[in-house]
């Protein structure tokens, strides 16, 4: 048996660092065993998929020299390697098909306002949510009558009622077990005749030969409907293996409220892939004679499956930093050189704007960018706290801002007029509380209230505008820096 294995990202925005991980465990794994190591692009989600994600998916895995024998970009003979495609070719609609044919799934009538009464009413009850099941009573013909006139439907997944769904799952040492008559009847085809991620994955794993799906444990899940569908389809599963969820310090899943989780951002900021693999290929596994320091294709060769922890790998930068520091230094002068310089050149074009006017020679540049690159940055009390200020009152501004701005990362509204107005929210109702307060009304007026922000995110009295740099620094490292201003004043 040739091992095949596949990376399988959804285009929704920039490429993830979770991404990078699983691909990194599935590469080494095709490369350990003479086996070839796909990407497949699954963009079923037509409202938020798009081709600029599609891209930046192709371009960080050659960044990181995570390449792959097949896909999109590079052909194959089990292509297409992107779903919308398949779509059109019909596959997802013919195993649908069969398995409505076989009894096996049901067309559903319900509309959306049933489905929300059914869940209101579930909900009251307080009974789990989920599809009640009332179209699975629904005659075959009469059923094949009404999407015959065409009736809006979606097809669902005749899901078991009685019984359990065990599988022992290579690297956890109990089975994963789950009563069936919990599962969903998981729609397969929606009602716009697309299919839902479950048919797809399966029918393209099966299809393209997969022999192994290794994922992350949110997939545990989904495991018994996956499974399912593999016996009811006639195909032989995969063996499907799934390690530990990358995870912040305090254990939550790694997010980028906490870390920065986007590929592009690693890049932008000068890491290098070797050392971003270096440290990814440590979270859960770790070389068998505890070498520190090693390379991708040094992991390909020692990287053993069975020897991965899913006790959720803990994400740390600091890890990260270090290692990056034994990497960069290593370098050759024209290496380094050049990475230098192209850290600089791939933010360039964002934040000249910002710093041109402030220009009076060329290396006045380095120095107003210095907060855009830096880790963090120091806070002078006496900057922080405007005239006529004290440390409580700065501290309740910074921290009702932070909180703004929390809500505006978690929104993905992480834009300058978006950022400008979440603040200024603040300020007018921090304002309206006391309308007649003049010192309240200081407090929360731009020339305060915004100069203590500005000093929390850049460590400066004066930066270029305001809400376009906090943009350009991010979220993390501005929540970061928030946090540890109003910390000093505590």
């Amino acid at each position: 048996m040739t091992v095949r294995v596949r990376i399988a990202p959804s285009p929704t925005g920039d490429p993830h660092v979770g991404t990078a991980y699983i691909g990194l465990l599935n590469w080494c794994f095709a490369k350990r065993h003479g086996g070839k190591f796909i990407l497949r692009i699954e963009d079923t989600d037509r409202t938020r998929c798009t081709e600029a994600s599609a891209q930046a998916i192709y371009r960080s895995l050659k960044w990181l020299g995570l390449t792959y024998d097949e896909g999109p970009d590079v052909g194959g003979d089990r292509g297409p390697y992107v779903q919308s495609e398949r779509v059109k070719l019909g596959i997802y609609q013919r195993h649908a098909d069969q398995l409505v044919a076989q009894g096996d799934a049901y067309p559903c009538f319900c509309t959306a306002p049933d489905l929300d009464a059914m869940r209101k009413a579930q909900l009251a009850a307080k009974q789990p949510v989920m599809y009640d099941r009332r179209c699975r009573g629904i005659a075959p013909s009469e059923a094949a009558r009404r999407v015959a006139a065409g009736e809006t439907h979606v097809v669902r997944m005749k899901t078991p009622t009685e019984g359990d769904f065990t599988y022992k799952d290579r690297l956890r040492a109990k089975p994963t077990t789950k009563a069936w008559a919990d599962i969903d009847d998981q729609v397969l085809i929606k009602g716009d005749g697309w299919p839902t991620y479950h048919l797809a994955a399966v029918v393209d794993d099966h299809l393209m030969g997969i022999t192994h799906v290794i994922r992350a444990e949110e997939w545990l899940n989904s495991l018994p409907k996956h499974i399912w569908l593999n016996q009811h389809l006639g195909f032989t599963p995969p063996e499907y293996v799934h390690v530990g969820l990358l995870r912040n310090a305090d254990k939550s899943k790694i997010s980028k409220r906490k870390n920065p989780t986007s590929l592009r951002w690693y890049e932008a900021q000068g890491y290098l892939p070797e050392a971003l693999l270096n440290f990814l290929a440590q979270l859960g596994h770790s070389h068998p004679d505890g070498t520190e320091q090693f390379s991708l294709a040094e992991m390909g060769g020692f990287f053993d499956l069975d020897r991965i922890n899913v006790a959720g790998p803990v994400f740390d930068l600091k890890k990260l930093d270090h290692l990056q520091g034994l990497w960069f230094r290593q370098l050759s002068p024209e290496r380094m050189r050049d990475e230098v310089v192209r850290a600089i050149d791939t933010r360039f074009a964002d934040l000249f704007p910002l710093v041109k006017e402030r220009l009076t020679r060329g290396g006045d540049f380095l120095t107003l960018a210095e907060p855009f690159y830096a880790a963090s940055v120091t806070h002078h009390l006496d900057e922080l706290l405007p005239k006529g200020a004290d440390k409580a009152q700065i501290r309740g501004v910074l921290e009702a801002f932070a909180k703004a701005l929390k809500e505006a990362q978690a929104a993905e509204t992480w834009t300058p007029p978006a950022l400008e107005e979440a603040v200024r929210a603040v300020c007018t109702a921090e304002i309206a509380k006391a309308p007649e307060d003049a010192a309240l009304a200081a407090l929360w007026s731009p020339k305060i209230a915004f100069s203590a922000l500005r000093v929390a995110v850049t460590g400066r009295t004066n930066s270029p505008p305001l809400f376009e740099t906090i943009a350009a620094i991010g979220a993390v490292r501005c929540l970061e820096r928030i946090t540890a201003a109003a910390n000093k004043l505590r």
